[in-house]
């Protein structure tokens, strides 16, 4: 054959094939092409979203706070499964049932044992055998015989007796989904900070089902949620079968500055005392002064049965009036401003011998302890209302609004949308117009207080904000407030998310933000300084003991690390607007080491259910600021364990041995010595162990072996 005779040839296979393709194009677009557009549309309305895994939420030091878990809905189908085929073979016929699922039966036993955690199996396996044997006969289809199910609970049933046949022999249908878990518990340990998010019906919960709704999860959202694909199922050689048609992007990770070791000190500390005094809330936090981390934060409501619980955000959420830990601010502005000196000198006339007021305007401001005639310095070491309230009347009774431009100067309570002039202002004073909260906790709220020509402003309004009323403010303002002092009067932003990543790469960083590069001069600084340092030694959040040297009257004060700050005592308002039965916000805010600040923190507890007594800041919340400074100092300081006194080491814990999952394997006894209470726990329960008592506080010292009930004895 020629050459041109080929070439023909295969000129007319390939006119012939293109023909075979435009038929093929044809047949599709024109002849068929209403059933295809049909079957695709069908398609596009039966797909299903396929929900991403969300991101994970780290501590500091890299602990889980908040993941993702996978957790099953199971179900078994007896519709199907019991209809004869045309050779008349049943998948599972009457006799399996009456073999694994008797009263004694070992699916029934499997069933009645299902969780790890006993709390969770209420059922019997008299009761599992009824059940399922009912659902038989009455052949239901998608009957559901477990909600929730853990993942390690799943992979256990799935090894027992019937339920580890293939599903077309065990009618077992299996509903995957994830799981939002806290491994140091759902209600503790920062909880009510970190947030929950929706479940599918819009309810508030840890389940993952929907977007973030409280805290980091709410205000990190974009990135933790991820994106969801697209799938639907499809019958394959008799099986149905997940089909992927675009893929879901897990959800990115955030990372906080939360370090869980100071975490757990501090919400020992914190739901210890509630449950002492029987008050019925508290809040507290503590910042890395330098930088602005928040290091630990809590938020606990006392639940009157032996237990704390985190319930919501009270440090960024609740407006109250501060109390006496605004006298500070006070003090600070007249010191500045010329106004006194600390030896400047004002009769309350307040004694032992005449109980006397301080009439302004009409309103009687009182002290709760007599204070007679005393200096400016002396007056915030003893928290004296009058005083604070007659120096400051003097100054600025004429010119108000200029009290006011000095607190708003100082930056930690701008709460008003400033003009371009203002910005510009505030700009060549080196100052941010405003810190925000609301980009890690959109729930939280600004602070109030009054100005000259509201309408709510008054002839006694001055005489009032000066001490720490008529004015609402959430506590982590007063908390940036005391930090400035403490860092030279470099006032920041306190912050607890650091950065957010994916894959090892960072999405979004936070750093350090300045709102104010100097609240005040150097010399007023340090004469503020000294003030809060006497409060502790000498005023109202000292501490006594007997001649023995056992406490009598706990305060703030150390005789481990130096502490300096202030107290105060404000009533709290009841939903009528009134104060009878709301009792007191009672607080202590301050920093340590006093003369090389390190941490500055804010304790606040609602006296509610309080029966001791006149409350205050000083024996109410400043044990709890003594107590966390003594432990993290034993543990962060540069002193030796064995110069601090026993009291001290009975409280301190060591530096300790974290909890690794992987080690974990099921049944077997964990090594958990040499861990703090939560990890130790968080090991035990992953491994299977429930009955877990603790003895003492700190880290575990010793455990027993025993699988059935375990003993920790912790130093």
């Amino acid at each position: 054959m020629n050459f041109n005779k080929r070439f023909y040839i295969v000129g007319l296979c390939l006119l012939i094939y293109a023909g075979v393709i435009w038929f093929q194009t044809w047949d599709t677009l024109v002849v068929h092409g209403d059933d295809y557009r049909a079957k695709v549309e069908k398609l596009r309305r039966e797909a299903k979203p396929l929900q991403p895994v969300r991101g994970f939420i780290f501590a500091d030091g890299g602990e889980l706070l908040a993941g993702s878990l996978p957790e099953y809905d199971v179900f078994l189908d007896f519709k199907s499964t019991t209809r004869p085929d045309s050779k008349g073979f049943m998948n599972i016929p009457p006799d399996t049932i009456d073999k694994f699922f008797g009263p004694r039966g070992a699916g029934s036993e499997a069933m009645a044992h299902a969780f790890t955690n006993p709390a969770r199996n209420t059922r019997s396996a008299e009761q599992c055998s009824k059940e399922i044997r009912e659902a038989y006969r009455a052949k239901k289809g998608h009957y559901r015989i477990f909600r929730a199910l853990p993942y390690l609970d799943y992979k256990r049933l799935r090894t027992q007796p019937y339920f580890d046949k293939k599903s077309v022999r065990n009618g077992l249908i299996v509903e995957e989904r994830a799981h939002r878990y806290r491994p140091y518990g759902e209600r503790r340990m920062a909880s009510a900070t970190i947030g929950t998010v929706y479940t599918k019906d819009g309810r508030d919960s840890t389940e993952q089902a929907g977007h973030g709704l409280r805290g980091i999860e709410k205000g990190f959202d974009e990135y933790l949620a991820g994106t969801p694909g697209l799938g639907y199922e499809q019958k394959v050689r008799g099986r149905m079968t997940n089909i992927t048609i675009t893929p879901p992007i897990d959800g990115a990770n955030v990372h906080t500055t939360i370090d869980i070791e100071l975490q757990e000190i501090l919400d020992y500390e914190l739901a210890n005392r509630l449950m002492q005094l029987n008050a019925s809330q508290g809040w507290a936090a503590f910042v890395e002064v330098k930088t602005g981390k928040i290091r630990a934060v809590s938020n606990l409501c006392n639940n009157y049965d032996g237990t704390c619980s985190e319930d919501r955000n009270h440090l960024f959420c609740d407006l109250g009036a501060p109390g006496s830990t605004f006298k500070t601010v006070s003090y600070m502005i007249l010191l500045e401003n010329g106004k006194i000196t600390p030896e400047t000198t004002v009769n309350t006339g307040n004694t032992y011998d005449h109980k006397g007021t301080f009439n302004y305007h009409g309103k009687q401001i009182r002290d709760d302890h007599p204070v007679g005639t005393v200096t400016a310095r002396k007056a915030i070491e003893q928290s004296s209302n009058i005083a604070v309230a007659m120096l400051t009347t003097k100054a600025y009774e004429h010119d108000p609004q200029s009290y006011l431009d000095a607190i708003n100067k100082i930056g930690f309570l701008d709460d008003h949308a400033l003009s371009d002039s203002e910005l510009v202002m505030l700009k060549t004073k080196n100052m941010v117009p405003m810190q925000e909260f609301n980009r890690e906790f959109p729930e939280a709220v600004r602070a109030r207080h009054r100005r000259v020509g509201d309408r709510t402003w008054s002839k006694m309004s001055l005489g009032q904000i000066c001490y720490g009323y008529e004015t609402d403010i959430p506590g982590i303002y007063m908390l940036q407030f005391y930090n400035a002092i403490a860092n030279k009067g470099k006032l920041v932003r306190p912050y607890i998310v650091d950065y957010v990543e994916k894959d090892g790469k960072v999405l979004w960083k936070q750093g350090t933000t300045v709102i104010n590069k100097k609240i005040c001069s150097d010399s007023t600084l340090q004469k503020v300084r000294e003030a809060l340092e006497d409060v502790v030694k000498y005023g109202t959040a000292r501490s006594e003991k007997n001649s023995r040297g056992i406490y009598f009257r706990e305060g703030a004060q150390s005789d481990k690390v130096q502490i300096a700050g202030k107290t105060g005592t404000a009533q709290r308002m009841n939903e009528a607007g009134g104060y009878t039965g709301a009792g007191h916000n009672v607080s202590f805010a301050g920093y340590f080491p006093a003369d090389d600040p390190q941490y500055c923190g804010i304790v606040v507890i609602n006296t509610k259910g309080y029966h001791g007594g006149n409350p205050g800041g000083g024996f109410m919340a400043g044990p709890v600021f003594r107590h966390f400074a003594e432990r993290v100092y034993a543990i962060r300081g540069h002193r030796s364990l064995k110069n601090l006194e026993p009291d001290t080491l009975e409280h301190a814990p060591i530096v300790k041995k974290r909890a690794d999952l992987t080690e974990v394997h099921r049944g077997v006894m964990p090594d958990v010595v040499g861990m703090g209470a939560s990890d130790a726990l968080l090991m035990l329960e992953t491994a299977g162990f429930h009955h877990v008592e603790i003895r003492g506080v700190g880290t575990v010292r010793q455990q027993t072996n025993l699988s059935g009930h375990i003993i920790l004895t912790l130093k």
